[in-house]
């Protein structure tokens, strides 16, 4: 008797202890050598290394993966504000130059990876890219990020990025809890 309780005690704590998923909407694997990094505490070597932080700091999950910053959420949107993909990026495109920085922009399309499509932007500025990435929605749940690294390191950047997105695998909406 006293087995089947400590077991059942036992059970019961590893339950506890379990962390939240990184995404509902997704079931995600980080790539290898990701760090996590607290997002209100950013390290003052990666304070350092980039001119601002403030935009990746926005997202629920942070990670540093070989000199590349790594963040991303789930996104939700109303039935009254759906947006295709197409339409972002002409937003985007537009806005960026309306501001001027036009020339700054390094890329922006939309690629397909396991059958789902996201949008990549990205912007150089001095000697970093911001790039940042939205999938389409599945329901009207998705998963919306970005990575910033410096010049020097942009093929890894990018290495990080597109193995990142690889690692997406979509739950079907009912499963997200999205009817």
């Amino acid at each position: 008797m006293k087995t089947i309780l400590i077991a059942a005690l036992l059970s019961c704590l590893s339950i506890l202890q379990q962390e939240e998923p990184l995404s509902k909407v997704a079931n995600v694997e980080l790539p290898q050598k990701s760090q996590r990094i607290n997002n209100n505490n950013l390290s003052a070597d990666t304070k350092n290394r980039f001119k601002s932080t403030m935009a990746i700091s926005q997202y629920k999950h942070l990670y540093e993966v070989d000199k590349v910053l790594l963040a991303f959420s789930d996104y939700n949107e109303t039935k009254n504000n759906l947006k295709a993909l197409e339409d972002r990026r002409d937003e985007w495109l537009g806005g960026m130059n309306e501001l001027g920085l036009k020339s700054n922009i390094d890329r922006a399309e939309i690629i397909k990876i396991n059958n789902t499509r996201f949008l990549i932007m990205s912007l150089k500025n001095d000697d970093e890219y911001y790039s940042s990435f939205i999938s389409d929605k599945k329901g009207l749940k998705g998963i919306s990020g970005s990575v910033q690294y410096k010049a020097e390191n942009r093929e890894q950047g990018e290495k990080v990025l597109l193995d990142f997105l690889k690692r997406i695998s979509f739950k079907a909406p009912s499963l997200s809890g999205d009817n």
